[in-house]
């Protein structure tokens, strides 16, 4: 920071200099002295701001290598990990986002957490998709089995969910616009995605339950990104799900 002071300081004095000569008549005698000090101010400062912007760079460089960060992070968006999903929280995400697609299992629990959220959100002029699985797939026998649960007591809980979202929607002013989407297969983890974020949380492969982690990821760029290709990915289950219901005024 001392360095861009000094740099900054020295170009301003370099600059004031070029402005005071040119205040004075031609024959002036301190007009030579005034040419070599301006000039002698600005490329000290100039050189002194592209000395630290290039120090700064490699140490940023070196600090990667030495705690083993790799460049992708950044380049892929990566901005968090959590080590458990109940660490972050979603309301912002919810009540701030235009655009949101959740992707989630029977949804009945993350749903039933942010069920103020969901209100508030409906209430301003917004676009919300929930992808929830399909209580007759051929698939909720073995999510139910995986969960230690009974297929009734899976069912319930999706069209409790639903029920969950369509009663914030009714509690709310009713200006954003929301549709369920049925899924034919589970998916093998949930997903927010707004128009800038990725906020997703993996589930385990064994049978049970268990702490899961979330991971947090930026819109950038590039096209192989975590975010584009969940973005991909929701754009082809919207085109092969079945539309459950939809809401709007």
């Amino acid at each position: 920071m001392r360095i861009y002071v000094i740099a900054s300081v020295l170009i301003i004095l370099g600059l004031t200099a070029v402005a005071y000569k040119g205040t004075l008549p031609e024959n002036d005698s301190l007009l030579p002295y005034l040419n070599d000090v301006s000039s002698a101010l600005l490329v000290s400062g100039l050189l002194g701001l592209l000395f630290k912007v290039f120090q700064d760079k490699e140490s940023e460089s070196n600090l990667r290598r030495l705690l083993r960060i790799h460049d992708s992070v950044d380049e892929l968006g990566l901005c968090e990990i959590m080590p458990e999903v109940q660490a972050f929280n979603f309301t912002d995400m919810i009540h701030d986002s235009s655009k949101l697609s959740i992707v989630m299992n029977d949804g009945l629990r993350g749903i039933g957490n942010n069920t103020v959220a969901l209100q508030n959100r409906f209430s301003k002029r917004t676009e919300t998709d929930f992808f929830l699985i399909d209580p007759d797939s051929e698939f909720v026998p073995i999510l139910a089995g995986k969960i230690s649960s009974t297929e009734d007591d899976l069912k319930r809980k999706i069209q409790d969910a639903w029920t969950r979202i369509e009663g914030a929607w009714n509690r709310s002013e009713k200006r954003g616009s929301v549709k369920i989407y049925k899924l034919k297969t589970y998916p093998t983890k949930s997903m927010f995605l707004s128009e800038s974020a990725l906020v997703e949380t993996p589930y385990q492969t064994a049978a049970g339950r268990a702490t899961i982690p979330v991971y947090i990821y930026a819109k950038v760029a590039r096209d192989d990104s975590p975010y584009q290709f969940s973005s991909n990915d929701i754009s082809e289950l919207r085109a092969e799900c079945e539309l459950e219901r939809e809401l709007k005024r």
